[in-house]
């Protein structure tokens, strides 16, 4: 056998080799890999859990061809006022003034709290990796989803991603009408996660209980329009009151400023109170609506005079909608 015809047969094999491993392979979607990387933009999707996906992947075009989502006002008569809790206060979290009262304090407590939408409101109580325990406030927006301030479920001030977070809806006191649930995974966006901008600053939490059927959830908004009119209201936590009681305040005017990423308003607010929905009544099957999802006192630019909370923008919106509708577990 000459070289050239050993060499030949040597190719041959090795073409054979190369064939059968590839045939062998498992694609790497059925291999349980986590999902692609979307993209690097800011309100690309985060999760605790190590996902990074885009909210596109949850889209419909009915989603797409309306600027909101329904409101659904939950259970009457659900609650249990037997449940109760042992209620120890904890702190707000640290950073950017979380909120203020500006002038004299203006607002009310809500007592009952078992009314929609007071019941699909919840004191969040969260942990980081620093063994450190805080408040914060959340709102349903779906069966399992609370939305919420981005630093209530990420803080790299206090070592990243919550390590847990427990929801009680409807909280009044020590009463816990409606029980409470655990996080199954916390959600965010790389514009905070890895960017901290104040810009991105929102989140959402997916509860092991669809409490969300209970109790109901709102109706949330965006729109291109900056001409926001007519009275609003901020309900939450706040740690500057008896712990785990429920305040609200609103407002007409009650944007007082409005920029691409922020709205504005003089409503007060508190530690604690951070991720509470600035909500209005927009139409029937909105008619409790956020548009904006409470994260910062006064001090903030260009209205350094008012409170201010992430607004609602069509990108916000989308991840919003992903989230009410993303798989459990």
């Amino acid at each position: 056998m000459t070289k050239r015809k050993v060499q030949f047969l040597l190719a041959v094999a090795l073409i054979f080799l190369l064939i059968a491993s590839q045939g062998n392979r498992i694609p790497q979607a059925l291999a349980g890999a986590e999902p692609a990387v979307a993209g690097t933009a800011p309100d690309t999707i985060v999760t605790d859990d190590g996902l990074t996906f885009s909210a596109s992947e949850f889209l419909t075009e009915e989603m797409l061809a309306t600027e909101y989502q329904p409101s659904f006002t939950g259970i009457d008569g659900a609650a249990d006022t037997s449940l109760f809790v042992d209620d120890e206060p904890f702190p707000g979290l640290d950073g950017p003034t979380p909120g203020s009262v500006i002038g004299a304090d203006g607002r009310i407590r809500v007592n009952p709290t078992t009314s929609f939408p007071y019941r699909a409101i919840a004191q969040l109580r969260v942990t980081f990796p620093n063994g450190g325990t805080y408040g914060c406030t959340g709102w349903f927006i779906g069966p399992r989803t609370v939305a919420t301030a981005g630093h209530c479920v990420y803080n790299s001030s206090y070592g990243g991603w919550a390590t847990a977070i427990t929801a009680y809806p409807g909280k009044n006191g020590t009463s816990t009408p409606y029980g409470s649930s655990t996080a199954y995974r916390k959600f965010s966006v790389t514009g905070w996660t890895q960017s901290r901008n104040w810009n991105y600053d929102y989140g959402a939490i997916q509860l092991n209980s669809p409490l969300g059927n209970t109790v109901g959830w709102f109706g949330f908004r965006w729109q291109s329009s900056n001409t926001f009119s007519g009275s609003y209201t901020v309900t939450g936590y706040p740690c500057d009151k008896p712990s785990g009681t429920m305040w609200r305040m609103s407002d007409n005017p009650g944007i007082r400023g409005v920029n691409t990423y922020h709205l504005f308003y003089q409503i007060d607010t508190y530690g604690c109170q951070s991720g509470s929905p600035v909500y209005h009544n927009y139409s029937s099957s909105c008619s409790t609506c956020s548009t904006a999802i409470h994260s910062y006192g006064t001090g903030q630019s260009p209205y350094p005079q008012y409170n201010s909370g992430t607004r609602i923008t069509q990108s916000v919106f989308n991840n919003l909608v992903a989230w009410k509708n993303y798989t459990y577990p």
